[in-house]
């Protein structure tokens, strides 16, 4: 006798959105409802390609002397060229490149040590929180500019000086805020159960409470990179920043050349559009990812 088989309907598996499609979705979300942060982000690129490619770019030695002295932009010079006879289109693309470099490297640094300290003092709090705090408050005390330039006077001019000198002042400026969201976070209740099954502080805090600030701590870090530029322009500017056989858009906008602007305002004009553009574009994306990240960081102090 034949037995009959009942037939069983199989349902083929719903496979879910690919990984890659789940980033080109936020990519497109992010463009909708961030159009500014996304300009931020295309000029940041640009810069970015500038800088990397620019001895490919129709650019030649930025501190080469030529014999075209205070000649206006032309097919030879598209931005013209200094008292010198230095091609500007060359010292423009250049210049990207310190304050890119400085810019990340600072930034990388403060975040390091002020989200170590901020993390330290918010988390332990007394004695520690006490001494970290009163540091804090001894570091704001000085401008920027300020510190910059002892440093600079102290150690000479150079790209390292720089980086310290400007790292050392935002430490304590991130750290105090990172000292907020981390007080914050440490009365939380996911704290105290880690804390109930015997993990360690240091495990609590590293583990559990830093990745809850993650966002506040990328904030400060788009908000902060284009204050550390224009730092390090200023100090250029000044004289005490990069050393003279570095091309540095502050360095263009300072020393004796001020006195040729009105003559050739093209001296002026370029490199400061492109420290302008440079600082707004990172301006953009901070807030874009301010707002994006945690909205109830609008209207606040974190707006730079």
């Amino acid at each position: 006798m034949a037995i009959e088989v009942p037939a069983v309907s199989v349902v083929e598996p719903q496979l879910g959105p690919s990984g890659l499609g789940r980033r080109m979705r936020s990519v497109r979300r992010f463009i909708r409802r961030q159009p500014l942060g996304t300009a931020g982000i295309l000029i940041i690129v640009v810069l970015a390609v500038l800088a990397i490619f620019a001895p490919f770019l129709r650019t030649s030695d930025p501190n080469e002397f030529g014999d075209d002295v205070i000649v206006s932009p032309s097919a030879d010079h598209w931005f013209g060229t200094n008292r010198n006879g230095q091609d500007i289109w060359s010292r423009v693309v250049y210049g990207a490149r310190p304050s890119l470099a400085v810019g990340l490297m600072t930034v990388a640094a403060a975040l390091v040590g002020g989200t170590i300290l901020g993390l330290t003092a918010g988390y332990l709090g007394g004695l520690a929180d006490l001494v970290i705090s009163r540091v804090f408050e001894v570091l704001n005390s000085f401008p920027a500019v300020l510190f910059g330039l002892v440093v600079g006077v102290a150690l000479g001019p150079g790209l390292g000086t720089v980086i310290l000198a400007i790292s050392i002042v935002f430490t304590p400026a991130i750290g105090r805020i990172l000292r907020s969201g981390v007080i914050a976070e440490r009365n939380r209740q996911y704290v105290e159960a880690a804390r109930v099954i015997g993990a360690a502080e240091g495990r609590v805090m590293f583990r559990h409470v830093l990745p809850n600030i993650t966002p506040l701590i990328i904030v400060l870090a788009s908000t902060t990179l284009p204050a550390a530029i224009l730092t390090e322009a200023a100090l250029s500017f000044l004289g005490v920043g990069l050393p003279l056989d570095q091309a540095s858009w502050g360095k263009d906008l300072g020393g004796q050349t001020r006195s040729y602007f009105t003559l050739a305002p093209w001296l002026a004009i370029f490199p400061g559009v492109a420290l302008s553009l440079t600082v707004v574009a990172f301006n953009l994306l901070g807030d874009a990812l301010r707002d994006e990240l945690d909205p109830r960081l609008r209207n606040t102090a974190f707006r730079s």
